[in-house]
């Protein structure tokens, strides 16, 4: 004879344990509750019906596809609260302003005469340099003079077209 579970109370509440509970929770639940309200144990007269409702919420409960018809089933509101933790509500925020991106200032760039007058004045340090050093290098010019690679080549150049060093960067007699 097959009998129906008792669905006055809920399995959960029966095996005492959480409706999320895993298998093993279960189990665990099932075992120590059997060893408190087995007949042989507990002398009560309810302790055969206890122990019936114990093996008919744990028969249930641990077969998984079973557990699952049962959860489906499930209708009580108070269980169903205490199965999914409660959502808090989002705080109400203003929604952002569109931001607009905006380049960078460009640098403004140097006219004719100031890059002259600017290579001018480089070319005077660079001459001031031929006391120092009887060849000069672009590497020389960027550690003396604080200039980038680029600059410091050009500054190279126009040293070798104004007749100051010769192709190997050796000074000419008029620099020294």
């Amino acid at each position: 004879m097959n009998r129906q579970p008792v669905m006055e109370t809920d399995l959960y509440d029966i095996l005492q344990v959480a409706p999320h509970a895993e298998p093993e929770v279960i189990e665990s639940a099932y075992k120590r509750l059997a060893l408190k309200y087995h007949p042989d144990v507990n002398r009560a007269p309810d302790a055969h019906e206890r122990m019936r409702a114990l093996n008919q919420a744990y028969q249930i409960l641990s077969d998984p596809q079973a557990r699952a018809r049962y959860d489906a089933r499930r209708a009580t509101p108070a269980s169903a609260r205490r199965a999914a933790p409660k959502k808090r509500a989002a705080p109400k925020t203003k929604p952002r302003k569109r931001e607009t991106w905006t380049p960078p200032p460009r640098p403004r760039k140097e006219t004719v005469k100031e890059a002259v007058a600017v290579n001018d004045a480089l070319v005077a340090q660079a001459v001031a340099l031929a006391r120092i050093y009887p060849a000069i290098t672009s590497e020389i010019l960027q550690r003396h003079l604080g200039l980038r690679y680029p600059r410091a080549l050009n500054l190279f150049a126009t040293l070798l077209e104004q007749g100051w060093i010769d192709d190997h960067g050796v000074w000419i007699a008029k620099a020294v």
